[in-house]
């Protein structure tokens, strides 16, 4: 009797670990999954909150709130598919963009900055963020696509004007 009370209880006991050890391992799976998704979560967070210009993260990308603002001051505050066409010209030729996102991230940069209204409030934070990022090279190269782009419904004033203040924080005269 003793002896069947014992392996009774000696049952239970593993019965009591095995599921305790079940418990374990679908812990361990479950940070294991967390753990593979704490980049992505991240990153998501990192964006979380911001908006307009704080969500520029390349170079790239400052360059092309530059342009767009240049397109932008040859008349009415609207970029013509003229000038478009420019931007998405200077981003394939010049930036190595992939031709066929060029329309749609011209489009992703236009929303993004469409409540910019005045350039100088997109000038200063991007030229401040390109000095940190591009060379002297880069910096004429991307000043020669945004007079290209002036070019195109013929240079204004202020278009002139933003080029050369770009230039000057640049520290391309």
């Amino acid at each position: 009797m003793a002896a069947l009370i014992g392996i009774i209880s000696v049952i239970g006991m593993l019965i009591i670990w095995a599921g305790r050890a079940a418990r374990s391992a679908r812990h361990i799976s479950d940070a294991a999954g967390t753990l593979a998704n704490l980049p992505r979560k991240l990153r998501y967070q990192k964006r979380v909150g911001r908006s307009g210009l704080d969500l520029v993260e390349s170079p790239r990308e400052a360059a092309t709130v530059l342009m767009v603002a240049i397109a932008r001051l040859s008349g009415d505050g609207r970029v013509s598919p003229g000038e478009s066409d420019a931007i998405e010209t200077g981003l394939i030729e010049h930036m190595d963009w992939p031709a066929e996102d060029a329309e749609e991230f011209v489009l992703n940069i236009r929303w993004l900055t469409r409540e910019y209204k005045q350039a100088d409030s997109v000038l200063r934070p991007m030229t401040n963020f390109l000095q940190k990022q591009i060379s002297s090279k880069e910096a004429a190269e991307l000043r020669d696509m945004m007079e290209s782009i002036a070019a195109v419904n013929g240079p204004t004033d202020s278009q002139q004007d933003l080029i050369r203040r770009y230039s000057d924080l640049m520290n391309l005269s």
